[in-house]
């Protein structure tokens, strides 16, 4: 059956999700699930959902005592039964409500044994607004039901400790929609059935998969469809979109890049995918705490004003184009709490080769991105290793986004792209379904390569900090007529051993060296046959390292970071004042970035007089990437201040200007302009968390 997309998603963050514990012995599995039945009702009018998830499970134990779930805290449980459809009394864990989670246990005969079949059904409901800010929504014309680690719409199981194992019981979903809408699932229907005004469509998933991974669901009133078939045949990539919220020329150019990615991803892995499909709908509205869903084969993406103008400009980054890193993950590898790097490194560090792919012809392109992986990654606050297995929000962002991909990235500068190219096989081959651990991923290396890398994993995967290279020279003339150059590589900071190349130029002619750098300062001596002018260490990034400009960099961020993730403002005046005392005519053009988070931190000090210099000063201040969002994003901060001073006229005023200044290149300017849009139609309330927040 050919179901046209809409969109409703039914994305559920089930862990483990085959197996129930009992609450007296988590060590062990004491159920395990035979079926789940979900059954929603959706009321686009109302906004609300009704929902019913019937249980079938048999006991692995004997005198299992209770089995837990968990919901949403907004959720309304009306009743839970049994299979008798006789009331179950059950208890709520009020601990949970604090982590967003409201936990029940439900308890169960003491006379139950190990093969006895029980069934528990759970109705609840609930209405969504649609406000941007929420993960999930219902409105009038599409809808968003989404699963995530705060927000949980129908039942979750508590999951076994044990190693995570597939669902291997059918898993069926009945979704009753209004018939206007249309619908896509990331399975094909069984059936649909219209009664008067509505229709239920049935999904069953029958092959043994996460429950997190069963149903992607959407409807909408309003999306088209675009569809790319270009060199791989055996794939199908469709973009769906509203063409009132998206250029139908970007959507275009789109398509074609989610194509092209999926067939480089494919060849660069040699990993057979089983998708025939690969689809990508955008819908809803752009918010900071709404991340994108992907799962088998589908993207839902979040609408966003950077998409409503045909700004080339977001294919052409990587870190705007979101649905390349998207695709990405459909190439995932197996990790464990070891690996844990994997996890986002690996997908970045794809997404990052399909950009050098595509710019192979163009090294300062190249240079480029390189550096914008750099930048992103390299941070004063907080430094960790990658080993470290719970990262805080900045290092989940950055370190390991960042670092984990640039290991990969010098991975393949110290064994060469040949060795790499094995590596990549030897994953795929090994590890699509079953952990890569950390022994076992230097040990592909050191095959491929042919000489131990002990010292690139100690080093770059287990070390914190990064090192910073300095290279002087000294040229002087031979006997002979040649030049000999003596080269000197001093580390500052932590000791790093690497392999690092020099290059020797003149307007006419270049030399690259490569030297093995393994001492705090080390010298080499070259003898060229022409005088070099311009000599560079790494110009290419070939290396994580500090560059020095991008220090500077790190001192705004850092300010950023000790505000949001520590609140503290103290460390947090002090990196944003360190670097406008170490740029203080702005040569960087980085500077509205200091004086945005000093803004921040007085309004939470109550010190709005300053707060207003501060922004007003960020807003007229010469920006170049990645500041150039703050200036415009300085006016609507601006206008929040004076509206908390009881100027809505003049904050309005700005407003307008922002959202003016913003239209002019909406992917750049997306978060200012959404949040300036939102100030016109409503007034701003001031919290604090508001003001600790990163814009």
């Amino acid at each position: 059956m050919n179901i046209r997309i809409g969109y409703f998603l039914l994305a559920g963050f089930f862990a483990a999700t085959h197996a129930l514990f009992a609450q007296e012995d988590s060590s062990r599995a004491s159920a395990a699930i035979d079926e789940y039945v979900l059954r929603v009702t959706v009321n686009n009018g109302e906004h609300a959902l009704k929902g019913e998830a019937i249980v079938h499970l048999h006991l692995l134990r004997d005198s299992v005592q209770n089995i837990r779930f968990s919901m949403d805290p907004r959720m309304t449980i009306n009743t839970i039964r049994d299979a008798a459809d006789e009331k179950i009394k059950v208890a709520a864990d009020t601990a949970e409500q604090e982590k967003n989670i409201k936990e029940f246990t439900i308890p169960l005969n003491d006379s139950l044994k190990q093969g006895d079949s029980i069934a528990v059904k759970i109705s609840y409901e609930e209405a969504f607004d649609t406000l941007s800010s929420l993960p999930s929504f219902i409105g009038e014309r599409e809808l968003l039901l989404a699963s995530t680690d705060s927000t949980r719409w129908w039942p979750v199981l508590s999951a076994s400790t044990d190693p995570i194992h597939d669902q291997s019981a059918p898993v069926v979903l009945e979704a009753t929609l209004p018939s206007e809408f249309t619908v896509l699932s990331n399975i094909e229907a069984d059936s649909s059935h219209r009664a008067e005004s509505a229709t239920t469509w049935t999904f069953t998933q029958r092959r043994a998969v996460p429950l997190a991974s069963c149903f992607l669901l959407c409807a909408s009133m309003d999306l088209e469809e675009k569809v790319f078939e270009g060199a791989d045949t055996t794939v199908r990539v469709s973009l769906y979109y509203n063409p009132n919220r998206f250029a139908p020329d970007l959507a275009a150019a789109v398509a074609l890049q989610l194509d092209d990615a999926y067939s480089f991803y494919k060849a660069f892995t040699h990993r057979h995918q089983e998708f025939t499909n690969v689809r990508m709908a955008v819908v809803g509205a752009e918010s900071d705490q709404a991340d994108w869903l992907v799962t088998q084969g589908t993207i839902i993406a979040r609408n966003s004003y950077a998409y409503t103008v045909n700004d080339t400009t977001v294919l052409l980054s990587s870190e705007r184009s979101r649905w390349v890193h998207d695709v990405a993950r459909m190439f995932g590898i197996a990790v464990n709490d070891s690996t844990h790097w994997f996890d986002a490194g690996w997908f970045r560090y794809l997404a990052v080769k399909y950009f050098l792919h595509k710019t192979q012809n163009d090294p300062e392109a190249q240079r480029e991105i390189r550096l914008g992986v750099l930048s992103k990654t390299l941070d004063f606050y907080p430094t960790q290793s990658l080993r470290q297995e719970h990262p805080v929000a900045k290092n989940e962002r950055a370190l390991y986004n960042g670092k984990g991909a640039y290991i990969f990235l010098m991975l393949e500068y110290v064994i060469g792209e040949n060795a790499m190219n094995d590596v990549v096989r030897a994953l795929y081959k090994d590890f699509a379904e079953s952990p890569v651990t950390a022994g076992a991923f230097q040990q592909i290396c050191e095959d491929a390569y042919g000489s131990p890398l002990g010292w690139f994993f100690s080093e770059w995967v287990n070390q914190t900090g990064f090192p910073e290279l300095i290279l002087s020279t000294k040229v002087t003339l031979t006997n002979r007529g040649n030049y000999s150059v003596r080269a000197t590589v001093s580390q500052r900071g932590d000791l790093f051993i690497t392999p690092v190349d020099i290059v020797l130029s003149n307007d006419v002619r270049s030399v690259t060296k490569r030297v093995f750098v393994e001492r705090q300062e080390q010298e080499f001596e070259f003898i060229l046959p022409f005088l070099p002018t311009r000599n560079e260490i790494d110009p290419d990034y070939s290396l994580l390292r500090w560059v020095p400009r991008l220090r500077l960099l790190a001192h705004a961020r850092s300010s950023i970071s000790f505000r949001v993730i520590d609140h503290d403002l103290a460390n947090s005046e002090r990196e944003a004042t360190t670097f406008l005392q170490l740029d203080p005519n702005n040569l960087t053009g980085w500077g509205n970035i200091a004086l945005f988070s000093l803004g921040k931190s007085a309004v939470i000090k109550g010190d709005l007089q300053k707060a207003e210099e501060y922004f007003r000063r960020a807003s007229v201040l010469d920006a170049s990437e990645p500041a150039q969002l703050y200036s415009v994003l300085s006016l609507v901060r601006l206008g929040n201040v004076l509206e908390m001073e009881g100027k809505r006229d003049e904050a309005v005023a700005l407003y307008r200007l922002s959202v003016t200044l913003a239209k002019r290149r909406p992917a750049l300017y997306s978060i200012a302009l959404t949040d300036a849009l939102k100030y016109l139609s409503e007034k701003f309330v001031s919290s604090e968390d508001f003001w600790y927040k990163e814009y």
